[in-house]
């Protein structure tokens, strides 16, 4: 009887965790909600904390068939009104959890007709002649996964009295795809760039500055802010000239520095400079032989050089997005493949460190930075390294103090190189100010055997209910959030979206909405300075001294008795320091040494 009392459990679990809550709510359209844009009028319906709400809107025409790999283009007119109460569909990718969709490992979901956005904006707003400020959310997912529907914004936009705005994207291959034989036919260099997630949302920023005023918004008191490669697409808006005085703040939570050459975007893997394992290079390498124009690798090179521009496009644009995604080794919907090309358009040639050394040279706007405590964890504890997977899903951690120090590195690593780094460059340079912070929330409960507080604690990701304040449909796990936690957990995500809002009013979070919190001060260059956001019973928020520098970790890893050898200590500097995801920038060939290792290539 347990035995069965348990199966039944685990597959409650398997579906929540796969599906997420899935409870609907009926959705009626509401007359009041009607608004004009200027494609045509749409009606919204009225939905939790005294918001109105559009779902799907379209901010581009379709990218698909002779379109596919373009520049966004102008969204096609309708006539009479379009009923907004559902979301858009998801951009093309491999099926996960994080669809929200059903489905089954391998499946290829969503539809390249994509582009659309979602709008919630208190009632009040839309007849009351005032300007509220604007948020526009770019959700994460590696670039690859994901779509806004995950990330209902009514409780922000209702609580806060801001306008909040989320969008959906081209990703992985149809988002990023750097290619001589799209670029030959290109309409503009922007548009040969490769770069057309980044172009898509330049797109929906100036959509809002068109149409956001009849939702009641202020087009000219814009923060555009994203979380993992959402805060990767914020850093790379910033560094964009096409972005220029589309938005007014930024806020990137647990973000990404990292841009790549344009032979890692293209190159085979096998040539003088490399590309990577997924270029565009291997990509058509490994679609010529599925089409049967090939039969090897070296085959398929010579058909890939020999053929013109202008057949490769169409054979490119003929492939279906099974074709395109097929063997590209995705892990829970994610996989890798090169993104924010440093194309010389679209961004700069230059990594964007050295791009924010100089407020000439990027979007200089007041910015939020910040990253979660124990990032890495989310990662570690699938790993079979860390873990072992019980009915395969739930994990249990092997060896917690080895899980405790190896991911602290990592996530301490990931905060140098997305929080402390670049704010420390931007606030040398005397540009806009700088607010950086730390969450630290790891009070998730104990279920099934789990210890979610050490299993995860403040794992990647977990501060997005917190900053939504939604902690219902933003749920990652059954009994996560629980009677418990209650408290704590409110007060606190009332705290941070008090922070958030303040900053997209003012470019300052000062004290929050109602300036009740501790002062969130600036980081001072070469000193730092980071709110730490947790529970009264964990330390409550507090401002910390100190930045994190690269010389720390090698003063870490030389003290740590972890570590079996010499080799160990390098393979896990060049792990923090050489990463696709974090960046190049970072890695110093002195500490390198320091640390006895051998120079590096």
């Amino acid at each position: 009887m347990l035995k069965k009392i348990l199966l039944a459990m685990v597959i409650v679990l398997v579906a929540w965790f796969l599906l997420g809550d899935d409870r609907s709510e009926s959705v009626y359209v509401e007359p009041a909600s009607e608004r004009l844009l200027d494609s045509g009028t749409i009606m919204g319906f009225a939905d939790r904390h005294d918001v109105y709400a559009w779902l799907g809107i379209p901010y581009a025409a379709p990218p698909v068939g002779a379109d596919r790999w373009r520049a966004p283009g102008a969204i096609p007119a309708w006539e009479g009104t379009r009923d907004t109460v559902k979301f858009g569909a998801a951009c093309i990718q491999p099926w996960s959890f994080m669809t929200r969709d059903t489905g089954v490992a391998g499946d290829i979901i969503g539809s390249e007709d994509c582009l659309y956005l979602n709008v919630w904006a208190p009632r009040d707003a839309l007849n009351a002649g005032t300007r509220l400020p604007v948020m526009l959310w770019i959700h994460g997912g590696s670039n690859t996964a994901g779509t806004a529907a995950g990330y209902p914004a009514s409780h922000l936009a209702g609580s806060q009295q801001v306008i909040v705005v989320s969008i959906n994207y081209r990703l992985g291959f149809l988002g990023w795809f750097s290619h001589p034989a799209l670029g030959a036919s290109a309409s503009s260099p922007e548009e040969a760039s490769g770069n057309f997630a980044l172009l898509d949302m330049v797109a929906a920023l100036q959509w809002v500055q068109r149409n956001i005023e009849t939702f009641g918004g202020d087009s000219e008191n814009v923060t555009v802010f994203g979380e993992s490669a959402g805060g990767r697409n914020v850093y790379a808006l910033m560094a964009s000239p096409l972005a220029q005085g589309l938005f007014h703040r930024a806020i990137v939570q647990s973000g990404s520095i990292a841009t790549q050459a344009l032979t890692e975007a293209e190159n085979y893997r096998d040539e003088a400079s490399p590309g990577h394992r997924n270029s565009s290079g291997e990509r058509v390498v490994s679609l010529l032989q599925q089409a049967g124009l090939a039969s090897d690798r070296e085959s398929a090179k010579a058909v890939h050089e020999t053929m013109g521009v202008g057949a490769l496009a169409e054979f490119l644009r003929a492939r279906s997005p099974q074709e395109l995604l097929t063997d590209i080794g995705a892990r829970a919907g994610s996989y890798s493949v090169p993104q924010t090309f440093r194309d010389g358009v679209v961004l700069p040639a230059d990594s964007l460190l050295e791009v924010f050394a100089d407020p000439k040279r990027y979007n200089n706007v007041p910015l939020i930075t910040g990253a979660n405590r124990d990032e890495q964890k989310l990662f570690a504890a699938m790993n079979s390294e860390f873990s072992e997977l019980r009915w395969g899903l739930i994990p249990r951690i092997t060896d917690q103090a080895n899980f405790d120090r190896v991911t602290a590195y990592l996530s301490d690593g990931w905060r140098l190189a997305a929080v402390d780094s670049p704010a420390n460059v931007i606030a040398s340079n005397a540009g806009a100010p700088v607010f950086a912070y730390r969450f630290d929330w790891d009070e998730g409960g104990n279920m099934l055997l789990v210890d979610w507080s050490t299993a995860l604690g403040a794992a990647h990701g977990m501060e997005i209910p917190f900053v939504l304040g939604d902690f219902e449909r933003i749920n990652p796990i059954p009994w996560f959030f629980n009677p418990f936690n209650r408290t704590g957990r409110e007060t606190l995500s009332a705290a941070m979206m008090g922070y958030w809002a303040e900053f997209a009013r003012n470019g300052d979070p000062g004290g929050g909405q109602d300036q009740a919190q501790p002062v969130w001060q600036a980081w001072q260059a070469d000193e730092g300075g980071v709110l730490f956001l947790d529970t009264d019973t964990d330390g409550g928020i507090r401002m910390s001294p100190g930045r994190l520098e690269v010389s720390h970790f090698t003063d870490r890893l030389l003290a740590d008795a972890g570590f079996a050898d010499v080799a160990e200590r390098c393979a896990m500097f060049i792990n923090l320091f050489r990463s696709p995801w974090r960046g190049y920038e970072l890695f110093d060939a002195r500490e390198y040494q320091r640390l006895g290792c051998a120079p590096a290539e």
